[in-house]
């Protein structure tokens, strides 16, 4: 004789794996810092560097003219963060240093005379 899972029981475990799975993914991303960087200026950004004194490096290979980019920097403990990148006729941009939490956004805006950096938890 077969066994059939009765329908409530079926809906019941679906729902909770669902559940589940979306709980899942926010407590593994809670807490992440993020970085958004905004390109102000008209020719295309390269070599978009976010680096931190813990060890982190993350990098965006090219941003185009007055766009934005969002990058998650994996660390759940106070660190300081710089943000450096390359202009198109090759100048050199680079913020100032910024210490964060181990949570919130850090907004990054390039312009040509350089980087600027705004911090919120």
């Amino acid at each position: 004789m077969k066994r059939v899972v009765p329908v409530p029981v079926a809906i019941g475990i679906a729902a909770g794996a669902l559940v589940g799975f979306f709980l899942g993914a926010m407590v593994t991303r809670h807490g992440e810092p993020a970085v958004v960087i905004r390109n102000a200026t008209d020719a295309p950004l390269h070599a978009i560097s976010i680096t931190t004194d813990i060890g982190g490096s993350y990098r965006i290979p090219e941003l185009q003219p007055h766009s934005t980019s969002r990058v998650r920097v994996s660390s759940h403990r106070s660190m300081a963060l710089n943000v450096s990148a390359t202009t198109a006729d090759g100048k050199e941009l680079s913020s100032e240093k910024i210490y964060i939490a181990w949570q919130g956004v850090v907004f990054a805006l390039v312009s040509s005379d350089g980087i600027t950096l705004q911090y919120e938890l």
